[in-house]
């Protein structure tokens, strides 16, 4: 039995992507990053996971993808993952050098929203 502190909403909601979004039998890393990235595109755009979360899973899985790809592990580049992490690279850097704009509200917040608009005109 688990007597630790409650998982944080966070973590749960990110733990849940995770679980409900694993690959499936027959599916290719590209396929699924793809589907990942739209649930992680949704769950942002819901506010369920903040940016910092949604920009550490996107980079993080960015660098996996990247490792196959320079391993010579075969596979086609997910298109909709590298639009979801580039909205979440966006976030990331100040355009002043006082660092007083906020880049996740002007580039990754209308990104994202333009990314689930898409997605919901698609499902």
């Amino acid at each position: 039995m688990d007597d630790g502190p409650p998982a944080t909403t966070a973590l749960a909601a990110a733990e849940r992507l995770f679980r409900d979004g694993a690959i499936g039998e027959g599916e290719d890393i590209a396929a699924f990053l793809d589907r990942f990235a739209a649930r992680l595109a949704r769950a942002y755009h819901r506010g369920e996971l903040s940016y910092a979360v949604c920009d550490s899973i996107a980079g993080d899985l960015w660098g996996l993808l990247q490792g196959l790809w320079l391993d010579g592990v075969a596979h086609r580049w997910p298109e909709l993952f590298q639009q979801v992490h580039d909205a979440f690279e966006a976030g990331a850097y100040h355009s002043r050098a006082d660092g007083s704009d906020d880049p996740v509200a002007t580039y990754t917040d209308p990104a994202i929203a333009a990314i689930v608009a898409a997605l919901e005109g698609v499902d």
